[in-house]
């Protein structure tokens, strides 16, 4: 038996020729390696009569290798918790602050009733009889960074390759960020008449939609985006649809509550879907760099191959 030159890594691979001693024909080659974390052996019968597994060496490994640079997965719970710390935590507090902000302003102005600013425009200009462009200023706001949201989804979309997976998860946001727009523009879950019930049945869909998207690409969001924005979403949103059916009639405080629990998931839900853009958009520009980089590098590789020419005064030099 002759032991070969180490393997990288510092491995040691012997090759070991058996012997047939119960005259069944069966001989073979073993394997066996030794690194820094066990010891591994396998053994190939070229007459399929000894078993795959077989101890080569007489020392007891049957087979089992592992290697010292082997890469653990981390605990599924593990794995969440470093998910929901991706997100710097500079973004909650600055979403945190902005609605904050806004509830302070909005209490504190004296020229307009608190709850004229932060409800449906059209709600309280039925409600007053009469227009103005601050009504509904804090919603129409909201509604204005949604589409924010979308256009940026859209610059990503156009960019990341048909059939990826995040492509699809774009495309999901883009959708539901345009209709949770819609329906706060047009009213939809209170104005639709289609039936008994059928607003709270409409906004019902809108929930199951979000659910939907979080459960359908949980895998995706977990590895490449920020799920803890997600979270401040389904509770800032889960809030005010809590307030909004529980408190009838609707007071200033449950206004306050509802509004600013709404504004809170728009923030939440636009700033999470405009980072997954940026992130898409980063490994793209990455993606191109590379292929860029590859054919110079060809290039010049290919320049330094090339055999020099011999002229007519000799041949020429060498570099």
């Amino acid at each position: 038996m002759r032991a070969a030159p180490a393997a990288p890594g510092g491995t040691n691979i012997t090759n070991a020729r058996t012997t047939d001693t119960t005259g069944s024909g069966a001989t073979g080659t073993a394997m066996i390696g030794s690194g820094a974390t066990g010891t591994g052996a396998t053994f190939t019968d070229p007459t399929g009569t000894v078993p795959a597994d077989a101890d080569a060496t007489g020392t007891g490994a049957t087979g089992t290798a592992s290697t010292a640079d082997a890469r653990v997965d981390p605990a599924p719970r593990q794995h969440v918790r470093d998910a929901f710390r991706r997100t710097p935590a500079w973004i909650h507090v600055a979403l945190a602050a902005v609605v904050a902000v806004t509830v302070v302003v909005v209490l504190a102005q004296p020229w307009f009733a608190p709850t004229d600013l932060v409800r449906d425009s059209q709600s309280v200009a039925a409600t007053r009889g009469d227009a103005s462009p601050a009504y509904g200023l804090v919603s129409n706001l909201g509604i204005v960074v949604l589409v924010m949201a979308a256009g940026t989804l859209v610059a990503a979309i156009a960019i990341v390759p048909p059939g990826a997976a995040s492509r699809r998860l774009l495309a999901w946001s883009l959708a539901l960020s345009l209709v949770f727009a819609l329906d706060d523009l047009l009213l939809l879950h209170e104005t639709a008449a289609f039936g008994p019930g059928s607003g709270t049945v409409l906004a019902a869909a809108y929930a199951a939609g979000f659910i939907v998207f979080a459960l359908h690409f949980r895998d995706t969001i977990l590895e490449r985006f920020e799920p803890s924005l997600l979270a401040v979403v389904f509770t800032g949103l889960g809030a005010s649809a809590i307030v909004d059916v529980l408190v009838e009639p609707a007071t200033r405080l449950s206004v306050i509550v509802e509004d600013g629990a709404k504004l809170l998931g728009v923030l939440a839900w636009s700033t999470f879907v405009v980072r997954a853009a940026i992130v898409e958009l980063r490994a793209d520009r990455a993606t191109w760099d590379l292929a860029a980089k590859v054919p110079a590098t060809a290039g010049r590789a290919a320049e330094g191959r090339a055999e020099p020419r011999a002229t007519a005064d000799g041949p020429a030099d060498r570099p």
